[in-house]
């Protein structure tokens, strides 16, 4: 009987560890604040070929982000990344607002600073596939994962909340979901 509990005890503990061990690595995603609520990644681009141009004449990644409620939502203090070990890569300058339904697009081109009005991240998307992280105060406001991309085809929230390849991209507008002929 002594043995057994040692057993049991002993397996509790491991369980306990390593479930802590795995915690530390993963990324809560919810909502921290209610001002970031309703904002989503609403639609992403890993292959620009020639859907969106930036003022530099370039076809850069992109991320879309949309303010899916009737309040406007400050960016103050919120990140984007797309890896958990720097989830504050890129951050939203302040004062930055998305009105009420409104739409942002932010070039993941890999340049170091904003220019003219357009957002760019010092981070380029690879379109083998990763995660894009939404964050605030250290928490995911929102994270979407795709798989491999193929060129000028994005990956967007649809209506019923899940995300799909499209191979009508609607940068800055409500997607529009056309299913990828194989």
């Amino acid at each position: 009987m002594k043995r057994l509990l040692s057993v049991l005890v002993t397996v509790m503990l491991l369980c306990v560890c390593v479930a802590a061990a795995f915690a530390e690595e993963t990324v809560t995603a919810s909502a921290v604040e209610p001002k970031a609520k309703g904002l989503r990644i609403s639609e992403v681009m890993a292959s620009n070929s020639d859907t969106l141009e930036d003022a530099f004449g370039n076809t850069a990644d992109w991320i879309e982000l949309h303010n899916t409620t009737d309040q406007p939502i400050d960016l103050t203090g919120m990140y984007l990344s797309d890896t958990k070990k720097d989830l504050e890569r890129y951050q939203f300058p302040d004062g930055l607002i998305i009105e009420p339904d409104g739409y942002l697009i932010i070039f993941a081109s890999g340049l170091k600073k904003d220019v003219a009005d357009e957002l760019h991240t010092s981070f380029k998307l690879s379109a083998s596939g990763e995660s894009v992280y939404l964050m605030q105060d250290g928490l995911a406001v929102d994270i979407v994962t795709f798989t491999q991309q193929l060129t000028d085809i994005s990956y967007a929230l649809g209506e019923d909340g899940t995300y799909q390849f499209t191979s009508t991209p609607t940068p800055g507008e409500a997607n529009i979901i056309t299913p990828v002929e194989d």
